[in-house]
């Protein structure tokens, strides 16, 4: 029994090891990508409002629809904190984890090398992945539905890939 648990521990150590420097590399990555693209924005901003002479030429820019999307973002701070991206992430990580699990539980119950101590603890990790996954789910299910509820979720906007048509 002694050599099982550490067999396993030898397994999982590496594993976990390589799992937490992919997720540093992950958040620093999003991190400098997020960092570039509010710098290049902001630059944008920059020279747009340099280019405006008058609080009179400004007005009459916010009146036009660039006007308009130009003071929208500069009051979006970010686009994943809206439900639809928060709600579709949440069953995206719930997907992907309560299928990882069945798939260790398949692993586990259909190897036949696969000695009794570590099939045991390989159903106890699916365990935690399927319970993660059903937990992920639940929670999209509970924010789809209270964002409905609280009028979150709006019908009229626009989705990505359709195009977007200015209206006169």
């Amino acid at each position: 029994m002694a050599e099982v648990v550490g067999s396993f521990i030898g397994l999982l150590v590496p594993l976990g090891f390589f799992a937490t420097v992919c997720f540093i590399v992950y958040v620093i990555v999003q991190w400098r990508g997020r960092r570039e693209q509010q710098r290049v924005l902001n630059e944008f901003q920059t020279k747009l409002l340099d280019r405006i002479g008058s609080v009179t030429e400004f007005g009459a820019f916010l009146n036009t629809d660039a006007g308009s999307r130009f003071l929208k973002g500069l009051t979006t701070i970010n686009q994943s904190a809206r439900p639809h991206a928060r709600i579709v992430g949440a069953v995206y990580s719930g997907a992907v984890l309560g299928t990882l699990g069945i798939g260790l539980f398949m692993y586990s119950w259909w190897s036949p090398t696969l000695p009794a101590g570590v099939g045991n603890a390989i159903n106890a990790v699916a365990t935690a992945f399927v319970g993660l996954g059903v937990g992920f789910l639940f929670a999209a299910a509970l924010s789809y539905w209270m964002s409905r509820q609280l009028g979150l979720l709006t019908p009229d906007e626009p989705r990505r890939n359709e195009p977007h048509v200015p209206t006169l």
